[in-house]
């Protein structure tokens, strides 16, 4: 079984892309365990190197981490903001990421993880303007960034209550992608 955090960049608790994220876990085989982090479950303050040595907070990032570790892949949904991902998706990568600099048995939770990209707005670009930075920072930490990603412009209108995404808005071609993703997870995993 191949297991797959969904993570949403945003925080709100009418998100769209936590809503696009339900959507996309639909299209995932039946092989494939999905776990969503929401917000509530990561308990991390503004990134600040004079925390880290908190042990009540290292026992939080510890559980955070576990989740991002105990992932095959990862399918990451955040909207756009000024340009680039959520203030809160970035905190979250930045806590993850420092870990094993601070627990030397710790591993790198995004080393050669595929990670699929996704946004959702309400405007014409559908988080798109913000992927590229996404793109750059999942790089960076070694995370292995899928070619396609998956934007839904117009949300508000694409997006029913339970994550269902209308045709007539998001086409049926994101199915294609999130099962392609999939397989490249199973793959990887051996």
């Amino acid at each position: 079984m191949t297991r797959i955090l969904l993570v949403c960049g945003s925080q709100r608790a009418g998100s769209l892309n936590a809503l696009l994220l339900r959507g996309l876990a639909t299209a995932l085989p039946d092989t494939v365990q999905a776990d969503f982090l929401r917000a509530e479950d990561v308990d991390l303050p503004l990134y600040h190197g004079d925390l880290e040595s908190d042990p009540a907070l290292r026992t939080r990032l510890r559980r955070v981490h576990a989740r991002f570790c105990d992932a095959d892949a990862l399918i990451l949904a955040s909207p756009e903001f000024n340009g680039a991902m959520t203030p809160f998706l970035k905190n979250l990568i930045d806590w993850v990421s420092r870990l094993p600099y601070l627990d030397g048995t710790a591993a790198n939770a995004f080393a050669d993880k595929p990670v699929l990209l996704a946004g959702a707005s309400p405007g014409w670009s559908g988080g798109a303007v913000g992927i590229p930075a996404l793109r750059a920072v999942m790089g960076y930490v070694g995370g292995l960034v899928f070619g396609e990603t998956i934007t839904v412009p117009y949300a508000d209108r694409a997006l029913a209550a339970d994550g269902t995404l209308d045709p007539a808005f998001a086409g049926t071609w994101w199915r294609d992608c999130v099962g392609r993703f999939a397989a490249l997870a199973a793959t990887l995993k051996g």
